[in-house]
């Protein structure tokens, strides 16, 4: 836990918060965390993290939306943070770097028998790998967006359960949908980043041009 923190130049009780998020795979060893060696070979963030105000208010920006009640000199730090991303050659380690405070997400796993009647349930937003303008869907995977305040009963109906091979990942925050049912865009681009391969990356950078 001490190499990955050291790596991530974070503390360690920032390492604990982010185990208890599902941010990070890891897996209890006696009294000690030991982290997974994909974890300890992700890239550092470039940046500190936005808050979580502005995380929302540069999704709305990289989604077409003017955010509200918006102060002029962060209206200028998100104007000069979407210029950076257009100039970038690796905007999904920006992306990752700044949206990393939006929400607390949980890891989990799900019967495969399961996650088509998940994927379909008007009570989440499908988002990142999961909305259909990623171009990376997968039938074997669930990625979207739930209200706080209804989470664990969702988790608790679809028996999901906390695992390293996770194939569900619920994004704690409330988020409303589009007419065809679809999340921000600045969403979608925020947790493909997350996801940091080498095809959410790139998929990332044709959305961006695309805008």
């Amino acid at each position: 836990m001490k190499e990955y923190a050291a790596r991530q130049d974070i503390s360690v009780a920032r390492v604990h918060q982010l185990i208890r998020e599902g941010k990070v795979d890891a897996e209890k060893i006696g009294s000690s965390w030991g982290i997974d060696e994909s974890e300890l070979r992700r890239q550092p963030p470039l940046s500190r993290p936005l808050s979580p105000a502005n995380s929302w208010s540069l999704i709305a920006l990289l989604s077409g939306v003017e955010p509200e009640n918006m102060e002029a000199k962060a209206r200028w730090l998100l104007n000069r943070k979407c210029a950076a991303l257009a100039e970038s050659n690796a905007p999904a380690l920006l992306l990752a770097s700044w949206l990393r405070n939006r929400a607390p997400v949980r890891a989990l796993h799900a019967n495969a028998d399961d996650l088509g009647d998940l994927r379909s349930d008007k009570r989440i937003v499908l988002s990142g790998i999961s909305d259909d303008r990623a171009g990376l869907s997968s039938e074997h995977e669930v990625e979207a967006y739930v209200d706080p305040e209804i989470a664990q009963q969702l988790i608790n109906e679809y028996l999901l359960v906390k695992a390293k091979n996770a194939n569900v990942w619920l994004h704690l925050a409330r988020v409303q949908a589009d007419a065809d049912g679809r999340g921000p865009l600045g969403l979608v681009l925020a947790d493909l980043a997350d996801h940091a391969g080498p095809r959410e990356s790139q998929r990332i950078k044709e959305l961006l041009s695309n805008r």
